[in-house]
């Protein structure tokens, strides 16, 4: 076996259940955790003969919800942490690493109830704040990697991730870029990663979604972002699904421009097949490959979703295994907390 490797991240945004997937969530009159409590076991189980190249089943990170909208259903920041400790620490024992995934949900009644907060930065950083200190209280020096919800970022929120002591941020979404002032729905959010490389890197202190350049400042926190396929076709496919969910015909636009297109890990191998293909080119390319990717624990659960699976995951995962296996190329289940001793 050669010295090329392919690395995977596996990351969870392990949010409360969806409508869409789990149909009691739907005017409930709190979070619904099923795909966490339910649907992890059951991936775990399933995916235990799965292996690498060292023998080992994958592993997980799981970015566990510790922010606002926690706080006002549950009454407290750290429900999940302090609810089910003992499931946490089982994972964690089994290899999997505990991570953070907080949204800057806010509600307003006047704007229809639950929005993502992009405007007041100064909230967002203080939620950040008590919502590491609740979650660090209750599971000491855990939240040593994140993903932020709707892959959002500013400079600012940024820079407190690094200032909590976040090591690894993997929110970013190479070439994927959506605007608020367009559309409705989903357009509550926005990002912008439209000029981020399909790598790891440490960011510029002026500028989050790029690597610094000679001589420029540099942030300590390694950001890895979610791995992309660079493809104008399927980038416009997405962009158009993306545009008619959205009604948002700009989205369309803006994948013509940056023509980026992912899918997550628990999509159907169909359209998994060319971020497998951008795998292949990359370590052809480089001879290393760090592949991070991220799913929702609702996906896991048996709702027969026509696109996302517990099935897909455990097909997509021995994909990249002969995939390896084909280029002469270690595959290495790793937690995203194990990025900075690796890049």
């Amino acid at each position: 076996m050669s010295d090329r490797t392919i690395y995977i991240v596996i990351g969870c945004d392990t949010d409360p259940d969806r409508a869409s997937f789990v149909p009691e969530a739907a005017g409930a009159s709190t979070l619904i955790w099923r795909g966490m409590l339910e649907g992890i076991p059951r991936a775990k189980e399933a995916l235990a003969k799965i292996v690498d190249t060292d023998g080992n089943p994958p592993r997980f990170t799981w970015c566990l919800r510790a922010d606002h909208q926690v706080k006002m259903a549950h009454g407290s920041y750290a429900h999940v942490m302090e609810t089910h400790t003992d499931f946490l620490l089982d994972l964690e024992r089994s290899g999997d690493e505990l991570a953070w995934h907080p949204h800057f949900w806010n509600h307003d009644p006047d704007r229809g109830g639950w929005y993502q907060e992009h405007e007041d930065v100064d909230w967002q950083l203080e939620m950040l704040r008590q919502a590491f200190r609740a979650y660090d209280a209750v599971l000491p020096n855990r939240m040593r990697s994140a993903r932020l919800g709707w892959t959002y970022h500013n400079n600012r929120t940024f820079a407190e991730l690094e200032k909590l002591g976040v090591k690894v941020e993997f929110s970013a979404l190479p070439g994927h870029r959506i605007d608020p002032g367009s559309g409705s729905g989903p357009t509550a959010n926005f990002f912008d990663w439209s000029i981020t490389p399909n790598h790891p890197y440490l960011a510029a202190e002026s500028d989050y979604r790029r690597p610094a350049s000679d001589g420029e400042s540099s942030r300590t926190m390694l950001e890895a972002p979610v791995f992309v396929c660079r493809s104008f076709p399927w980038a416009v496919f997405r962009g158009a699904v993306l545009a008619k969910k959205m009604r948002a015909p700009g989205q369309l636009l803006l994948a013509m421009r940056y023509p980026s297109y992912f899918v997550t890990i628990t999509g159907k191998p169909a359209l998994f097949a060319p971020v497998q293909n951008q795998v292949r080119r990359e370590l052809e390319k480089s001879g290393r490959v760090f592949f991070v990717s991220y799913f929702h624990p609702d996906e896991l659960l048996e709702t027969g979703n026509k696109v996302y699976s517990l099935e897909n995951l455990a097909q997509n995962l021995r994909n990249l295994i002969d995939l390896g296996e084909r280029e002469d190329a270690s595959v290495r289940f790793i937690r995203a907390q194990d990025l900075p001793g690796l890049v």
